[in-house]
Formats: structure tokens, C-alpha cells, sequence
């Protein structure tokens, strides 16, 4: 088990758990340090959560959409003020693009004979809605038969339902983590469209304010967990990682904690922040 598992979600975006679940689990599996990293959403109080946290730490985070090269980039952001005005006025933004690309990905399935009503998505605990909820009412009225069909036939990219998804520019996502007082890692860079060179995207990332690498993470091998670390080291990034679990278990097991920071490497990130002004202590202390 991990020291730290810096990569989880909620049910407020894609995961299956509340962010109250969330720690009671982190803490029955001894994790020191976790960070709920939900999709362009913060929809949590810390200090609550922080009431039923026993030995377990919490550091606020999320997880941004963005673009660099017309493709899409996940940017983490840790120990950022869940208050600010700034990221407020973002995720709003945010979260009314979700709306609008929802309701136009259900007007074209109209045209395609599939009638799903807004009010008919099961988006209840979610601020993160997407083609998920859609595919999920599609099963439900029996459209299609599972997830891979609705996605393969209407929601998947280049399908006759799907709509572009608003993201943010990546020199904008890292400047706000910045000015909120937060420190940015680039998520899973295994995920990323392999026709990116991704040394000189990370060179470009840390111009605007990148500070680490999410190196350990389930979708990379061996191989591309050792490239990672290595990239990290010669530009002189910390390093992250997590499960990025989002309730799912393999093998009976909740995948939370397998993937994560050792005890040194946590330190590293929190002395990082100390050296930096960061006042830890009113995070999650």
C-alpha cells in the first residue's frame, strides 16, 4: 500500500464514491496523504472532511481539462484554494459548457430516432456531466445493449453524437493552479496522444509553471514509469502519482493506494511547499 494516493475520485465527477467514502477508505488502508482530483469540479468542504479524516491527510486538489496541439491534457492541481474567486469563475464556466454539449450531443441522437430528455440523466451527485450519464440513460431505455456500444456507435469522437468538449488552454490551466496558490503535475503522460514529443511539451508546460509529473499511474508500464522518472529528474520536476480510482476494484481489491508516493517522495513535495510560502498547516494539518 502507498504512502500517498494522490489521484482519486468522487462521485461529483466520474467515480462512484462520495468524498466522505473516499476517506473512510483511505484510512481503513493506512494511506497517509490523499488528494480527491475530480474533473474541472471542487465540490467538497475540506474542512469537513477533515473532521472524519483520523490519521488520514487530505490535500485539496482537481484535475483540469486543457488542450496543447488541438489534443486533449490533463493538468492536476494540488494544495489550491478551493475558495478562490478565480477557479470559481472558471468551473462555472466550465460546468455550463458541460451543460450546453450535453444537451446538443441528446439533439442530435433526436435525429437519429434515440428521444433521452435532460431531465431523464441520473446526474443527482454529479457537477461533472458528460457522455457518461447519456450512455448510462441510453442502456436504461434500451437503445443499446452496454457503455462500448453507445460510445462505438453515437458518443465516441467522430460519431454522429459526439460534440467537442470545452477545454482550456494549457498556458491558462497552469497560470490559475499558479495564482491560486497550487502546484501542477501533468496527468498520466502515458494517455497522451503519442504523436506529441512529449520532452519538448513539458519543456513548454514549465515555461507557464509546471511543477511535476504524474509518474506513477496504472496505464504505464514499467518502461514508461522508468521514462517518466527520468524526465522529471532532468528538468528538475517533483514527481506525483495515484491510483486514479474511481471506485472501480481489480480482483476484488479497491484499486486506491495501489499506485502512489512513498513516504520520500511525499516529503519532497511538502518540503517544496514550505520552501515555496506554502503554509501546510492550513490545509490539511
Amino acid at each position: 500500500m502507498q504512502y500517498a494516493d494522490l489521484h482519486l475520485h468522487s462521485y461529483y465527477s466520474d467515480g462512484l464514491f462520495s468524498p466522505e467514502e473516499i476517506v473512510k477508505k483511505a484510512t481503513d488502508k493506512n494511506i497517509r496523504y490523499i488528494s480527491i482530483t475530480d474533473h474541472d469540479t471542487i465540490n467538497y468542504n475540506i474542512n469537513d472532511l477533515k473532521i472524519n479524516s483520523k490519521s488520514t491527510l487530505l490535500i485539496p486538489g482537481i484535475e483540469l481539462s486543457s488542450e496543447y496541439l488541438d489534443e486533449e491534457v490533463h493538468i492536476l492541481g494540488y494544495f489550491i484554494d478551493t475558495k478562490n474567486k478565480k477557479l470559481q469563475e472558471y468551473l462555472n464556466l466550465i460546468q455550463n459548457a458541460r451543460v450546453y454539449r450535453v444537451e446538443e450531443m441528446l439533439r442530435k441522437l433526436r435525429t437519429h430516432n434515440i428521444y433521452i430528455d435532460f431531465h431523464e440523466l441520473d446526474i443527482s451527485n454529479s457537477n461533472s456531466i458528460g457522455r457518461a450519464h447519456i450512455a448510462k440513460a441510453m442502456i436504461s431505455k434500451g437503445y443499446v445493449k452496454n457503455f462500448k456500444e453507445a460510445f462505438y456507435n453515437y458518443l465516441s469522437k467522430n460519431r454522429c453524437a459526439y460534440v467537442p468538449r470545452y477545454k482550456i488552454p494549457y498556458k491558462d490551466a497552469l497560470g490559475l493552479i499558479k495564482d491560486i496558490g497550487g502546484i501542477s503535475s501533468l496527468a498520466h503522460p502515458g494517455e497522451i496522444y503519442k504523436g506529441i514529443n512529449l520532452e519538448a511539451m513539458v519543456k513548454d508546460f514549465k515555461a507557464y509553471g509546471l511543477t511535476s509529473i504524474e509518474v506513477f499511474h496504472p496505464s504505464h508500464n514499467i518502461k514508461e514509469t522508468n521514462d517518466y522518472y527520468n524526465l522529471s529528474s532532468k528538468y528538475k520536476f517533483l514527481i506525483t502519482g495515484g491510483s486514479d480510482c474511481h471506485g472501480n476494484a481489480i480482483n476484488g481489491e479497491l484499486l486506491m493506494g495501489t499506485y502512489g508516493l512513498s513516504e520520500k517522495l511525499m516529503n519532497k513535495i511538502i518540503k517544496y511547499m514550505f520552501n515555496n510560502g506554502g503554509d501546510i498547516n492550513e490545509l490539511f494539518l
